[in-house]
């Protein structure tokens, strides 16, 4: 072989070795964008759904019957009846036939009574509370319990899932927030007592959405309406959570769970 021919082969070669290059460095740098706009997707989606199960399950509690036990009847079938009565006739019984709207009727009685429910459901299962430790000129927060600490909530040793107090917290710098604390914990002196989580610090901004009954639309408040006697804030119908990651901004509106005292409930 001549230098000739070996220069044209070490050049074609070096031409070969550079086109792969790119083409792996190009494949590369699509992959890892794409899992990044999948990574800001999931993180959005994750947040949203977690807040959306928590609002649904809040306020829900193992109801305690007069006694203490569940159910409010209380009745032991292993006591026998006093005096040993008679068994009545089965000839002198007359069954009772209900329809379907009396049973319906029925249960609804029996359920608001406590009388057949083993769950209760409280009537405000979101409202503005104020955190324990809280100083008088703090405002209140969206506050809402759930019977059970999600798996989310870590920072108690040894504490078994009971009820938990937890309180939405947003902050500009820090984004969205828990604060909580277990039903079992210590008297709180102090909001630097509670457990803090992080759920995200892609959410720049937390809005308020209001039904406008005079104008009949929607309105989107950056702080919570202020309330009218006792009420320190009124509960918006919705909220809407802004996420802001490498300039790109998607958002979420979350329900809240607005009691009616003539709403039906199925």
């Amino acid at each position: 072989m001549t230098l000739i021919e070996i220069v044209l082969a070490i050049a074609v070669a070096g031409f070969v070795l550079y086109a792969s290059t790119a083409y792996v460095v190009s494949i590369s740098n699509i992959w890892a964008d794409r899992e990044e706009r999948h990574f800001f997707e999931d993180h959005v989606d994750g947040v949203t759904e977690f807040l959306k199960a928590a609002f649904l399950h809040a306020g829900y509690e193992l109801a305690l019957g007069e006694n203490g036990e569940t159910g409010a009847e209380g009745n032991n079938p292993e006591e026998p009846e006093q005096n040993n009565p008679k068994p009545k006739s089965p000839q002198l019984e007359k069954p009772e036939i209900k329809t379907q709207k009396e049973s319906n009727q029925q249960e609804a009685s029996d359920d608001r009574s406590g009388g057949r429910s083993l769950i209760s459901k409280s009537e405000s299962p979101i409202a503005w509370k104020k955190p324990p430790g809280a100083a008088g000129y703090e405002d209140p927060m969206l506050h809402f319990s759930l019977a059970e600490i999600p798996p989310l909530l870590v920072g108690l040793d040894d504490v078994p899932a009971t009820k938990v107090e937890l309180f939405l917290h947003f902050d500009e710098k820090e984004g969205l927030g828990l604060l909580w604390h277990s039903n079992l914990q210590e008297e709180i002196e102090d909001t630097e007592d509670l457990q803090r989580t992080q759920l995200s610090g892609l959410v720049t901004g937390l809005l308020y959405l209001y039904w406008d009954e005079t104008f009949e639309k929607w309105e989107e408040e950056e702080k919570p309406r202020e309330g009218e006697g006792n009420e320190d804030f009124l509960l918006p119908r919705f909220l809407k959570l802004v996420f802001t990651h490498n300039e790109v901004t998607k958002t979420r509106l979350l329900p809240l769970p607005v009691p009616m005292d003539s709403a039906l409930l199925f």
